[in-house]
């Protein structure tokens, strides 16, 4: 009970407290001030860069597999768009050659896809001028197979 009544009515470690608390509140506020400052910093490098815009091709990123007995018609696959505007840096886009969709998990399927997907991001300080394709996987039975047998 006088351990209790000790901290309780303890004036200086009232104070202390404070001090801790004020001065935790001051260290926080000067990292965050320092993380804003480096993001301005790479934003003000990236300007120097020759910002320019580049048309790539649409690949779609399938995975799983379909169902036993049916297949991908991978000729009769269609992306709308096929192509996006990209914009940024000119050293950073030589290298980019095409864009990406969000992967499409066709697992278990037996009928055609029809979906709206998002384009991967490419890297940071692009940006892609088209967010959404409407893609149309088509799926189709094989010949021959007896689909009741798995």
């Amino acid at each position: 009970m006088k351990a209790n009544k000790l901290v309780i009515n303890n004036l200086g470690l009232k104070i202390l407290s404070l001090i801790l608390a004020i001065g935790t509140w001051f260290y926080i506020n000067m990292e965050l001030t320092n993380v804003k400052i480096e993001e301005e910093k790479a934003i003000f490098s990236m300007l120097h860069y020759d910002v320019v815009s580049k048309k790539l091709p649409i690949q779609l990123t399938i995975v799983g597999k379909v169902r036993s007995g049916y297949k991908v018609d991978t000729e009769g696959i269609t992306i709308d768009p096929e192509i996006c505007a990209v914009i940024g840096p000119k050293n950073m886009l030589e290298n980019v050659e095409i864009a990406r969709t969000i992967p499409v998990d066709i697992s278990e399927y037996t009928q055609n896809i029809t979906k709206d997907l998002a384009l991967a991001p490419i890297a940071k300080g692009m940006e892609l001028k088209n967010y959404f394709v409407k893609v149309f996987i088509p799926i189709l039975k094989e010949a021959g197979k007896d689909i009741n047998n798995k």
